[in-house]
């Protein structure tokens, strides 16, 4: 008489390439979480000022970028004369942003930057990433408005 089915060796085996082969993978799998997160604050970052400078031109009135804000440690883009929030962005939580201390940025109505000085946030990885020259960036915010990201060491 033939019996259908597996042995336990045979189970015992395909278990044990099974866990080897997740043992490989897991690594990697979370390495690439990792590196999606930090892009994807990276972008929402970057994001944000574009947001503003269309907003501004769009609507033709000033517009402020205003964060970390002490609270949550959110940004938020806000209406100059009406004090309106048009919207919030979250708290960079795998990055830390230099120079420290809440930042003011304003819009003109044709989307450039106001003052005389181009914007340079050093946007670093904190301590749970292990290469920092892998995640940090350089995010400048020019006179005319644009935004550029560069990658910086550590």
């Amino acid at each position: 008489m033939s019996q259908k089915g597996f042995t336990l060796i045979e189970l015992m085996v395909t278990l044990a390439i099974m866990a080897i082969l997740l043992g490989i993978a897991a690594p990697s799998f979370s390495q690439m979480l990792r590196d999606n997160r930090a892009a994807s604050e990276l972008n929402v970052f970057s994001s944000m000022f574009n947001f503003a400078r269309s907003e501004a031109a769009s609507r033709g009135l000033r517009v402020r970028v205003q964060g970390p804000l002490a609270a949550d440690g959110s940004w938020q883009v806000v209406g100059v004369t009406s004090g309106t929030v048009m919207r919030t962005f979250p708290e960079l939580s795998a990055f830390t942003v230099d120079p420290v201390g809440e930042k003011n940025m304003v819009f003109d109505a044709q989307g450039r930057l106001e003052g005389n000085a181009a914007m340079v946030f050093s946007v670093q990885a904190k301590t749970d990433y292990a290469s920092c020259e892998k995640y940090n960036r350089e995010v400048t915010v020019s006179l005319s408005g644009s935004v550029a990201l560069r990658e910086e060491g550590c």
